[in-house]
């Protein structure tokens, strides 16, 4: 637990370095460029419709071998079997480094099987390819949570805001952390 404790921490003093030292490090596409500050700019309704987009460019890994993986390991996850879409997660991101969707959908079947120090291994790598992965801090903040790590949790809560101030998660993450910290200075 200690070792994962200052994983996290790294981690996290990782991606405040990055998200606030630099203006971004440069995304898989310049169109994602244009829909993060889509994102920032237009209202609650709209911001699903951008979302998509990102996700679908977040998606495209530019060839059809590895399309073929990625899509296994998305049947594999949607079925809960996350040995298989570990399997299919692990030759992606063997074969596809750079793809920023290999490592982040890793980290999800990671945290889902408890293996956090490895989850946290993939969320570090998501944020060092795309540091505006809105869905692998979203991880990284459930992480936090529950090693009771609060305000750092709140940090990252920020960061969210900062990048898609209209995430769905955003009020649910809140008032849970909100519950958990009552009375409590963050």
């Amino acid at each position: 637990m200690i070792i994962i404790f200052y994983k996290i921490k790294s981690i996290l003093l990782a991606i405040i370095i990055i998200f606030f030292s630099q203006n971004f490090v440069l995304a898989q596409s310049k169109g994602l460029d244009t829909l993060f500050g889509q994102l920032l700019t237009i209202g609650a309704a709209d911001a699903p419709k951008i979302e998509v987009k990102i996700l679908l460019e977040w998606s495209k890994t530019g060839s059809p071998a590895m399309d073929i993986l990625l899509k296994r390991a998305k049947i594999a996850l949607s079925d809960k079997d996350y040995d298989t879409a570990l399997d299919h997660l692990n030759a992606l991101t063997d074969h596809a480094p750079d793809f920023v969707e290999g490592w982040s959908l890793s980290a999800v079947a990671l945290q889902q099987v408890g293996k956090t120090g490895l989850a946290l291994n993939r969320i570090e790598r998501t944020l060092a390819i795309e540091p505006r992965h809105f869905y692998a801090l979203s991880g990284l903040f459930v992480i936090l949570e529950d090693a009771g790590l609060f305000f750092e949790a709140s940090e990252v809560i920020n960061m969210i805001e900062a990048i898609h101030p209209h995430f769905e998660k955003l009020n649910t993450m809140r008032q849970r952390l909100e519950v958990k910290t009552q009375g409590q200075a963050l």
